[in-house]
């Protein structure tokens, strides 16, 4: 019985891990021999609606250069808010280097919410921070 109470112990602790609030999911997908689409994903797991989404995607080659910043508007407050537990993705196309494949980070930059005039940032060992 105290093997049974231990396990279910064991299994509260680990099965309530944090996710982060703004899970960024960066595909890539090759379209032909030339060019490669970049997906980006980004699920809400906020307890909160959001009404302003952009960020930038880097472009850095394999010595770690940046070889281009792409800003890409995800929410524009005309677009309706987006709900907690969904998510919105846009894609951007590049152009395809066989020999040393290129690698693609995102980074949230503006996030506002539904009736509040603040702007907000995300990183994911932070969460949400003020930026105005």
């Amino acid at each position: 019985m105290n093997i049974l109470l231990f396990c279910l112990f064991l299994s509260a602790l680990y099965s309530d891990e944090p996710k982060d609030l703004l899970a960024v999911d960066i595909r890539q997908r090759i379209m032909n021999d030339k060019q490669i689409r970049i997906v980006i994903q980004i699920n809400n797991n906020s307890q909160r609606n959001i009404s302003e989404l952009d960020g930038f995607l880097l472009h850095i080659n394999s010595k770690g250069d940046i070889l281009s910043e792409k800003r890409i508007t995800f929410l524009e407050p005309a677009d309706g808010a987006l709900q907690p537990k969904q998510s919105v993705s846009k894609d951007k196309v590049f152009s395809l280097n066989r020999r040393q494949p290129d690698r693609f980070e995102f980074y949230i930059a503006k996030v506002r919410f539904p009736n509040d005039y603040r702007v907000y940032t995300y990183h994911p060992a932070i969460g949400f921070y003020r930026v105005d």
